[in-house]
């Protein structure tokens, strides 16, 4: 038996493997290769298994982050009530002026329509930008907060309750037996509470 790893034909013919493993090949290669003995000639023939069904796409990115997201009711801590205007916030008639029902109609109309459109419009050239300005903006406050300001406040804490304990000792050294002296000297003084009331006859 010979070490060299080319092998007789009599020997490769004989071996019952695959060429190819199917769990090891790639994806877009699945191909099974067998070999066929034909007149004392080995020949290769290939048949290709038949691609998987695809799967359907699942949600994007956006759906998955904005989730928990309310799309209807978008003011749930009421913030911005002051400037829900409508129509009827705006524009009234009273009872004893009033212009003709077709033109009060498409006045509402007008009104409703242009300034929700305008809105549309505008929110939507202004919010992405709006959006990344003030998320930046926030970020840094909250990196501040967290990596300047917070530390700081603490250390402010122990040198102020340093001061408090120093502060707190030297009073109760000094203001302190004064103010008990004080307070035990005229909490000998009996205030008469009894008050006679005279009548006039």
């Amino acid at each position: 038996m010979s070490d060299s790893k080319s092998g007789s034909k009599s020997d490769l013919n004989e071996s019952n493997m695959p060429l190819l493993d199917e769990e090891k090949a790639p994806e877009g290669e699945k191909e099974q290769i067998e070999m066929k003995e034909e007149g004392g000639k080995a020949k290769k023939e290939k048949t290709k298994k038949e691609p998987k069904e695809k799967k359907p796409p699942g949600p994007n990115c956006i759906d998955t982050l904005s989730a928990g997201l309310d799309v209807h009711f978008r003011d749930t801590k009421a913030i911005n009530t002051c400037i829900d205007v409508d129509f009827n916030d705006v524009l009234a008639e009273p009872t004893s002026a009033q212009g003709f029902e077709p033109i009060w109609r498409l006045t509402y109309v007008l009104f409703s329509q242009t300034k929700l459109w305008l809105y549309r419009i505008a929110s939507a050239l202004m919010a992405v930008p709006a959006a990344l300005l003030w998320a930046l903006v926030f970020a840094l406050i909250t990196v501040v907060h967290v990596w300047v300001l917070a530390p700081f406040l603490k250390i402010f804490d122990f040198k102020v309750a340093v001061v408090k304990r120093i502060l707190t000792g030297l009073l109760a050294c000094t203001v302190e037996p004064v103010c008990s002296a004080l307070g035990s000297l005229f909490s000998k003084i009996n205030v008469s509470q009894n008050r006679k009331i005279v009548q006039e006859a």
